[in-house]
């Protein structure tokens, strides 16, 4: 007998995107659809190995019990795992999942050129093989249409989750400081002292390695957006000090051989990525920036070429922050702005080393 009840409704992390361009690209050149369906398919192929990796993962699972639901319709995809029952792991997981988000990002635009729009909150859904229901869909669908750039928002519910403290409370962290002064004192500790102490520790190293990553995964952009800083690689080596990376990367070892085997491929190299992502920019740049194939009574295709224009000049700005940020000034994107002199609209100028304008 068939079943017709619905899956029941839950809260989830949901991350909504869809792929910039690909309705005009229809209006504009149908005839290439062949050619754009495999770019697609590839970064969609990507998308699924990304998250299949992730749900196969030992570390992960052992970490931030992570199982990513996925649903792809043409050029939108949803990704989504269940809010967990233990407020003491949640941050890892939305850390491990933006983490994951951002590298499907990043591969869409570098890999295959595509750049990303959308949302990523938290809400409640139901979700099946068929359908999925509820105002969570809804919340990071506005999300998406709100942001207007090529970015990923983050919404302000999973932005305080990131800023809570649920590990310890302030009075046991001082009472933790008093047993550290204690014990630089010299003065004798008790046994439940010690092992109070070394717990509270440990929760507070690892809030702050958290909180230091969560930094890293997020970029506050000039209107006060805060979005996923897709160019971020996570690299657990910048956060393990040296003397101790042997040991850490021992443990990953006997935790999940599988991972550990794959660790050298998933370090990243910033200098390709900033440098794909720094020529994928220009090319945007360079060719939003010619109107000279539209007449000039076509006042509205002027206006909408300048919208998108200044969409890929965000990506200007935020790559050479991340240029600054990684101290990598040999990738930054070099422009400087002019105007098309028929109505005034932006046009940026694209500067190679040697200081020659390449669209002049």
């Amino acid at each position: 007998m068939e079943n017709n009840t619905a899956n029941p409704i839950k809260e989830y992390y949901i991350a909504y995107f869809d792929i910039l361009g690909y309705k005009a690209f229809f209006e504009e050149t149908p005839e290439k659809a062949p050619e754009f369906l495999n770019i697609v398919n590839s970064a969609i192929s990507n998308t699924l190995a990304t998250i299949n990796s992730a749900n196969d993962s030992q570390l992960a699972s052992q970490f931030a019990n992570m199982h990513i639901q996925s649903k792809i319709f043409s050029d939108n995809v949803l990704l989504c795992i269940e809010v967990g029952d233990d407020a003491t792991k949640e941050k890892s997981r939305i850390i491990t999942f933006m983490s994951i988000i951002n590298s499907i990002q990043r591969g869409f635009i570098t890999e295959c050129g595509l750049f990303l729009r959308g949302g990523f909150t938290k809400g409640k859904m139901s979700i099946n093989d068929d359908y999925i229901f509820g105002e969570g869909l809804i919340k990071a669908v506005e999300l998406e249409e709100k942001t207007v750039h090529p970015r990923i928002a983050v919404s302000d519910e999973i932005i305080d989750i990131l800023d809570q403290n649920v590990l310890y409370s302030q009075d046991e962290l001082n009472s933790a400081i008093s047993i550290e002064n204690k014990m630089k004192n010299g003065d004798v500790i008790a046994e439940d002292e010690k092992i109070f102490y070394s717990r509270i520790l440990q929760m507070y190293n690892q809030t702050i390695l958290e909180r230091n990553i969560a930094i890293n995964l997020l970029y506050k952009c000039d209107d006060d957006v805060i979005c996923l800083s897709y160019l971020y690689c996570f690299d657990i080596r910048s956060f393990i000090p040296e003397q101790m990376l042997g040991q850490a990367l021992d443990m990953m070892k006997q935790i999940s051989p599988v991972d550990y085997e794959k660790l050298p491929k998933s370090f990243p190299n910033i200098d390709l990525i900033l440098n794909l992502h720094k020529q994928i920019v220009e090319q945007k740049l360079i060719k939003h920036s010619n109107y000279s194939s539209i007449a000039t009574k076509e006042i509205k295709l002027f206006d909408a070429q300048e919208r998108v224009l200044r969409k890929y000049v965000w990506s200007m700005v935020y790559h050479n922050y991340m240029c600054a940020k990684y101290n990598k000034p040999e990738h930054r994107i070099v422009s400087q702005g002019n105007c098309e002199r028929r109505y005034m609209k932006l046009v940026i100028q694209i500067i190679d080393k040697e200081g020659k304008i390449l669209n002049p």
